[in-house]
């Protein structure tokens, strides 16, 4: 429950935004997360959300006062208990969501420790051929697409 309310609420303040935006013409910056790419074998951590249908990557949106490190640090302890070991640039993606425009910074991930599912959803090791097409987020997708 308390992810639900978490979420319908960050969602909320997000259509505010864009809402305000539109009545004063005014361009909104893009908002900016980061997410992992962690690799085992052949196949890569996702989570399978709790709060919507699809697929996601470990990561979340940069918190003020956060560089792109400590916000990718934080995001993949909270939602898969694993602490990073290095991260190295992958990809950044796109993307327009509930009407605002984001920008997503992926990283690979060398972690450790044992993964621990957190609210977000459960933690499932997939292929990439797994879950295309299926990711909740539209710059998810564009990620695994590019991988």
């Amino acid at each position: 429950m308390k992810v639900k309310f978490y979420k319908f609420r960050a969602l909320l303040v997000l259509v505010i935004i864009r809402m305000l935006g539109k009545i004063f013409f005014v361009e909104i910056p893009p908002i900016l997360s980061v997410a992992a790419l962690i690799k085992r074998d052949e196949k890569f951590l996702f989570l399978n959300y709790s709060y919507m249908k699809g697929y996601g990557l470990p990561g979340g949106l940069v918190s003020t006062n956060e560089n792109l490190e400590q916000a990718l640090e934080r995001e993949v302890k909270e939602e898969a208990g694993l602490e990073i070991v290095t991260s190295t640039f992958f990809t950044s993606t796109t993307s327009i969501f509930y009407g605002l425009p984001t920008i997503s910074i992926v990283f690979y991930v060398d972690v450790k420790g044992e993964e621990i599912a957190s609210e977000e959803g459960a933690l499932q090791w997939l292929k990439i051929e797994d879950v295309k097409g299926k990711m909740a987020y539209e710059s998810a997708e564009i990620a695994v697409q590019k991988i």
